[in-house]
């Protein structure tokens, strides 16, 4: 493991357990201050996928001369994906730049801000059942079960690596399942938020660094 990933695995346990504590200490002080909206935490979040979009951007200029169109394409879905998440995560700016929401984000977004993430569908709320029921079940499937067939099926592992799925290690499963424990002692009614931090930034280690790493290496290829 690199010195830089230990330093941002051992980062982002510290912020983990700051939450933990801080909520026991004074949860006004967590809410209003460490976990409330453009606060501490939702930064490092907005940093952390970022730089996991600027990796793929990256990576899809290193790789164009030794990578199929497919891999390229879900290279660059992920980094678009990444970027999404940290423009949905300030609203787009909307609050830096004291932007007015539109009608339409005023009446159909639970916080009257410009994001999808808020909306709320047919008495439907979007982030609770996309952002949370949905990737609930997603992440599980991609944490749990799509590494252990990688391992043994072949024709999975084709076309993983053929769509350039970064594969977490049994590191980064156990570092999820530790901070989705730690955040369970969180006190108070904003625990998604450091959960949402420690699942972006593991989920950015493990795309720089994942099982199936050769398949984003210079090295592996013959010039």
């Amino acid at each position: 493991m690199f010195t830089a990933e230990r330093v941002a695995y051992i980062f982002a346990l510290i912020v983990a357990l700051v939450g933990v504590i801080g909520s026991h200490i004074d949860v006004t002080w967590y809410e209003g201050t460490f976990a409330r909206e453009d606060g501490f935490v939702e930064w490092l979040t907005v940093i952390g996928l970022l730089t996991g979009s600027f990796l793929c951007f990256y990576r899809i200029s290193i790789l164009r001369p030794f990578r199929g169109k497919l891999f390229l394409f879900c290279t660059f879905i992920l980094g678009c994906l990444f970027f999404f998440g940290a423009g949905e995560e300030i609203s787009w700016g909307q609050r830096i730049f004291n932007i007015q929401s539109s009608d339409f984000f005023l009446t159909h977004n639970s916080q009257g801000e410009t994001n999808l993430h808020n909306l709320i569908v047919g008495g439907t709320k979007i982030n609770k059942l996309i952002f949370g029921t949905i990737l609930g079940i997603l992440i599980g499937f991609y944490f749990l079960i799509l590494p252990f067939l990688y391992r043994k099926v072949e024709k999975v592992k084709a076309i993983v690596d053929s769509m350039a799925m970064p594969l977490p290690k049994y590191f980064h499963i156990i570092a999820y399942l530790v901070l989705v424990a730690l955040t369970e002692f969180i006190q108070g009614g904003k625990k998604g938020e450091v959960l949402e931090f420690g699942g972006v930034w593991i989920f950015v280690l493990m795309t720089f660094v994942p099982f199936n790493r050769e398949i984003f290496s210079r090295k592996t290829f013959d010039r």
